[in-house]
Parts: C-alpha cells; sequence; structure tokens
C-alpha cells in the first residue's frame, strides 16, 4: 500500500512538472523561438522536421503547413517601427526595397488571424502585382480609412480592420540559403504610422 502511494504521489508529481512545462512553452515561445528584425519577427525554420519544442508550439499556435528553409522565410509584424501595436483606426505607410527572391508577398490579418474583408477585394500585395518606384522600391499604404484610400488609389494600399489591431505577414519564397543565416540584419520594409482616426 506503501509502495502504491509513493508510485501515484510520483505520477502526480511528473504530470504537474508536465503541465507547468507545457504552459511555461506556451507563454514563453515567441522570447524563445522567434528572431526579431526591427518591427518584424520571424521562426527560422517553421517547417524543419528537427524543429524544436519552442518551435513546434509556435507553428501550433500561429498555423500549419510551413515550409522548410531555404524555401520559404515567413515574417510577421505586430508593432509598427516605435514598437507600437498596428491599429485599424491608424494609417500606415509600409516601404522598402525589392526583396531578392522568387517571390514574395505582404498580407494584412485581422487580430482573430483572418483575412480582412473588403469590398475591393485585395487580400495581398506581391513581388508581380505592386507598383514599383523608380529606384526599384515600393510603398504601400495600410489604412481603413476612405477619405485617406481616395487620396492612394492610385498607389499601392490594402484595408486593415476599423477598430481592432492587427498584422502584417511578410513571406519570402526561395530567398536563398545565405538568408537565414542574417536574419537579424536583412534589408525588411518599414512600417511608420502616419496618423490615427483620433488624434
Amino acid at each position: 500500500m506503501i509502495l502504491l502511494r509513493r508510485y501515484l504521489l510520483y505520477l502526480i508529481a511528473v504530470i504537474l512538472i508536465a503541465v507547468a512545462f507545457t504552459y511555461a512553452s506556451a507563454k514563453l515561445y515567441e522570447e524563445f523561438a522567434f528572431i526579431k528584425n526591427d518591427n518584424w519577427q520571424i521562426l527560422p525554420s517553421p517547417g524543419d522536421k528537427n524543429r524544436d519544442i519552442y518551435t513546434r508550439a509556435a507553428v501550433a499556435m500561429r498555423g500549419t503547413f510551413a515550409l522548410a528553409k531555404p524555401e520559404a522565410a515567413y515574417f510577421h509584424a505586430f508593432n509598427d517601427i516605435e514598437e507600437l501595436e498596428l491599429q485599424g483606426n491608424c494609417n500606415y505607410h509600409l516601404f522598402g526595397n525589392d526583396i531578392e527572391s522568387r517571390w514574395w508577398s505582404i498580407t494584412v490579418y485581422n487580430e482573430d488571424g483572418y483575412l480582412v474583408e473588403n469590398n475591393e477585394k485585395i487580400y495581398a500585395l506581391n513581388s508581380e502585382t505592386i507598383d514599383f518606384n523608380i529606384d526599384g522600391g515600393f510603398d504601400i499604404f495600410l489604412t481603413n480609412d476612405n477619405n485617406f484610400i481616395s487620396k492612394v488609389a492610385d498607389k499601392n494600399w490594402m484595408r486593415t480592420p476599423s477598430d481592432e489591431s492587427f498584422s502584417v505577414a511578410l513571406r519570402i519564397y526561395l530567398p536563398g540559403e545565405e538568408y537565414f543565416s542574417k536574419l537579424k540584419r536583412v534589408d525588411l520594409p518599414v512600417i511608420e504610422k502616419l496618423e490615427c482616426g483620433d488624434e
């Protein structure tokens, strides 16, 4: 009976440790799994079959079917360059240079992780559909303000959700093996807040 009680205590201790570790992993996975580059963050290789437990947790939280490096790099931004949360009541200017890769795209998601509903049916801009500047760079305006949209209607723009936070995803396909050795330093677009509706 004493032996059975001892094994039962061991079993309870193991379960408590496993639950605590799982909870801590879910809360802290971003600190360990992601690499930061200004206002962007990235999982170095979410589709790698040998990925660590924190990367597995991050993929489970954010989505599945990710490709392994060097096939794709997935960057996400939840904040602007000033580290302020992206808000739907504000207008933003996303600008940068063409990204050396086979193909890339920029998409806006609402706070639940879904595409932003819009009558224009503009859900993403990519390296084939975007209008580049003369110098090879590009400008994209992120907004939900119809007056602002009328000013930038002939430019690159995407609608953001109204009155809630949102995120921006930058997907880069076949950027090259060496790209992944400098994820903290690669040249990525900047997201700059222009103005907010309540200012």
